[in-house]
């Protein structure tokens, strides 16, 4: 039975929840009013940054304890903000998550987020990150960083994971490969290994793909997927993938980013195949997808799982029309 290609999202963080004016390290008791502790606050990341506007998401443990009045997050240009700084609380709590927007910043300038719960009595707080107050996407995203001397970078195939993800798809090194503008078809295409124990005999929609050559070994890839909602297949675009290898041997490569209400991962696409020019097919056609970075969460696969997909024949065909 065919599936869609399971993205997985893992976001979880661990904190503390601090008394005013304590330090931020974790050494705190939690504040206890009347023999209840306060919930413990998780201040888990930044989303929709621009250089005057942000929102900050949280996570609260036991949200629903009667003695809370608000919660929020408080601001500052300097460590440790308090209420008594800049603040917002939240109007909506979901499943203990709530987000809080930011307001009034001044740009490229570095600001000190917390989160923060009131209650009738007393105040606790979150542990502390910061960002910069500045437009997203300094690079394009999906973005891609550049490759070491023809070599793909560790940041988006780890060390700890290159020598195995090697047993199961070739990746190409060098600074010459060669890309013909044509839509491939990968069918049937199916799991080749994973290493967190998805079922050895998945089998995915049919993958439809074009890399676009551009400049200095930089390509777009279309890549047409199936959309269970509609029924058929719908195009979509990667901007700005690095590609390297040579001759007729290529590995493409990019970053995604996603910041949601649910978490936060930075996952690895690795793409690699040869151009069979003979037969304009593209040969042994893989796809890695590698989890670098998220929050943790004992549910889901940690950092550096990864899955491997691609052409189970090892022919992807010249496809002459996308959907």
């Amino acid at each position: 039975m065919k599936k869609l290609l399971t993205i997985l999202l893992i976001a979880l963080a661990f904190v503390s929840c601090k008394k005013e004016n304590s330090t931020n390290e974790n050494v705190d008791p939690p504040i206890v009013i009347d023999s209840v502790p306060l919930p413990q606050l998780h201040t888990l990341y930044m989303r929709d940054i621009t250089d005057t506007t942000a929102k900050c998401v949280c996570k609260v443990d036991d949200w629903d304890l009667g003695d809370m009045r608000y919660y929020g997050c408080c601001w500052s240009t300097k460590h440790y903000p308090t209420i008594n700084d800049n603040s917002n609380f939240a109007t909506v709590i979901v499943s203990g998550k709530f987000s809080v927007s930011l307001t009034n910043l001044t740009p490229g300038t570095t600001y000190y987020v917390r989160a923060y719960g009131q209650s009738l009595d007393d105040i606790g707080y979150g542990n502390e990150i910061e960002f910069v107050a500045e437009n997203e996407e300094p690079h394009p995203n999906p973005w891609s960083p550049d490759p070491i001397d023809g070599h793909i970078p560790s940041e988006v195939l780890p060390d700890a994971i290159a020598d195995e993800v090697g047993q199961y798809m070739n990746i190409y090194s060098g600074e010459n490969p060669m890309v013909i503008d044509s839509l491939f078809n990968s069918s049937p295409h199916i799991l080749m290994h994973a290493s967190f124990g998805e079922a050895t005999d998945s089998v995915y929609h049919d993958f439809r793909f074009k890399f676009i050559r551009k400049d200095n070994n930089k390509v777009d890839l279309i890549a047409w997927l199936w959309n269970d909602q509609i029924g058929t297949y719908t195009p979509e675009a990667v901007i700005d993938l690095n590609m390297i290898g040579s001759g007729n041997n290529f590995t493409a490569y990019y970053l995604k980013e996603d910041f949601s209400e649910d978490g936060y991962f930075k996952m690895a696409n690795i793409f690699s195949g040869t151009w069979d020019e003979a037969n304009c097919a593209v040969n042994d056609f893989k796809v890695a997808q590698i989890i670098v970075k998220s929050y943790e969460n004992p549910n889901f696969p940690p950092e550096n799982s990864y899955i491997i997909v691609g052409d189970e024949d090892g022919v992807s065909e010249y496809f002459p029309m996308p959907y």
